[in-house]
């Protein structure tokens, strides 16, 4: 028999939306399925889960736990079968949860107790509109905020738009990243503020 060598899959970057995919799932008999689709994005109410990205095509039922690939055979994070459709969650929030589990046995992030909708997901008129009236191009725009949260203490409201100067953040999971980074500082005991300016 011929050598066969295993590659180690390595890991890509963050997912962004319309992004071309292969979804990686096992059926109920575990013969392994390759789904062919597109990352997009709900608005799901429901889901205050601003991380959450789906899928355009269909997983097998149960097979949540799968590597969705990029084209050039990178993983870029795990699809997971779930209500309205399978939602990916990016490698980076995975990698970025798992480290902080390792070197502290606990992950932390603000809790926002709002739900989000990045500009660049706006239709065209909208996203003109805001360019064109408050030289906004990126950012998230609040679609909910829960009551009694910090962000209603705050006084953000829906319909505000939230935008990062240093232009870190324009995708729900790139806003997840950068969450997860406050509470890795505030784990290693780094005094952190944010200032918000209306």
């Amino acid at each position: 028999m011929g050598d066969f060598q295993l590659q180690v899959p390595s890991f890509g970057s963050s997912t962004t939306y319309g992004q071309d995919v292969f979804a990686l799932a096992r059926d109920e008999n575990m013969c392994l399925m390759v789904r062919h689709g597109k990352i997009s994005w709900l608005e799901c109410p429901m889901l205050l889960n601003n991380h959450y990205m789906f899928l355009s095509c269909d997983i097998p039922e149960g097979g949540s736990g799968g590597p969705v690939i990029d084209h050039d055979g990178n993983i870029i994070g795990i699809v997971f079968d779930n209500n309205p459709g399978p939602v990916v969650t990016s490698i980076t929030t995975i990698r970025t949860c798992v480290e902080m589990w390792h070197q502290f046995s606990r992950v932390a992030r603000p809790i926002l107790g709002m739900q989000l909708k990045a500009v660049e997901l706006l239709d065209v008129s909208k996203l003109e509109e805001l360019c064109l009236d408050n030289n906004i191009t990126s950012g998230f725009i609040v679609n909910l905020v829960k009551v009694d949260s910090i962000a209603e203490r705050l006084g953000i409201r829906r319909g505000d738009v939230i935008v990062f100067q240093d232009s870190c953040c324009s995708t729900l999971p790139q806003l997840e990243d950068y969450l997860l980074s406050l509470g890795w500082g505030y784990l290693q005991g780094k005094s952190l503020t944010v200032d918000l300016k209306s």
